[in-house]
Order: C-alpha cells, then sequence, then structure tokens
C-alpha cells in the first residue's frame, strides 16, 4: 500500500507546516463563506470561571468571542458564544441580575477558539490582551 501523503510530508516538516496552513485556510474560507459553520464554545454571562461545556454554530460572517468584565486586575464576569465583526475589540453592556455591566470583546476565527480560561489567565499575568496573531481574523 503506497501513502503518498505521509512520504510527501514526513520528511519535510516545512512542507506538512505548509499544508496545515492551506488547511486551515480553507476551513476559515468554508467559515466565511456559510458553507461550513464555526463552532465556538457557549457560556452566557455569568461569573468568570464558571465553565459551560456547551458549544454554538455560529452564522455565516459571525466570529468566536470572549466577553469579559474586570475588577482591577481580577476578571468578575466572563461570557462566550458568536458575535459579529463590529463587536470583535469593542464594549457591549449587558445586563445580570437587573445590574448593567460593561462588557470587552475579542474575537477570533478558528473552531472552539474562545477559550476565555487561557485568554483571561494569560491576561491576568501579563496584564495585557493576547498578541494580534492570535485573535486576527481575514477582513471581510
Amino acid at each position: 500500500m503506497v501513502r503518498p501523503q505521509l512520504l510527501l510530508y514526513g520528511s519535510h516538516p516545512a512542507a506538512m507546516a505548509s499544508a496545515r496552513a492551506a488547511l486551515r485556510s480553507a476551513v476559515l474560507a468554508l467559515c466565511l463563506l456559510g458553507v461550513l459553520a464555526l463552532e465556538c464554545h457557549y457560556c452566557p454571562l455569568q461569573a468568570a470561571g464558571t465553565r459551560c461545556n456547551i458549544t454554538t454554530e455560529c452564522r455565516g460572517h459571525e466570529r468566536c468571542s470572549a466577553g469579559w468584565r474586570r475588577y482591577g486586575r481580577v476578571h468578575v464576569l466572563a461570557v462566550q458564544g458568536c458575535a459579529p465583526p463590529e463587536l470583535c475589540g469593542s464594549n457591549q453592556t449587558l445586563s445580570l441580575k437587573r445590574t448593567e455591566y460593561e462588557i470587552s470583546y475579542t474575537c477570533c476565527c478558528r473552531h472552539l477558539c474562545n477559550t476565555a480560561a487561557t485568554q483571561n489567565l494569560l491576561q491576568q499575568l501579563t496584564g495585557e490582551p493576547l498578541s494580534p496573531a492570535e485573535n486576527s481574523c481575514p477582513e471581510d
């Protein structure tokens, strides 16, 4: 049995990385075209650190999003889901138990990329958002 792809990519790490990048680009293009839905973590606005273990499929142009409210350097509220590109990098007011909170959002464009726990830990340790490469999405 001949496995040409394994032979081709198995000994060439650069070729394998290039193939992975091409596959990620193809999946992203299909997501943006609405052919393949982007899958994201979903969690309604609640205390940061609460686990939901729910996923959702975004509509055509939406991106995975993670939102939070901080008190000083500590994240006290978090939300995850899908968001339109206009919300990415901005703030939105949401209500929880009759109190309004200003929530800051970041977005990403890979399946299940909006893992709030990782983002919150990195931001709490460094005080800085994730690098632009981690959060960047192609222009619509």
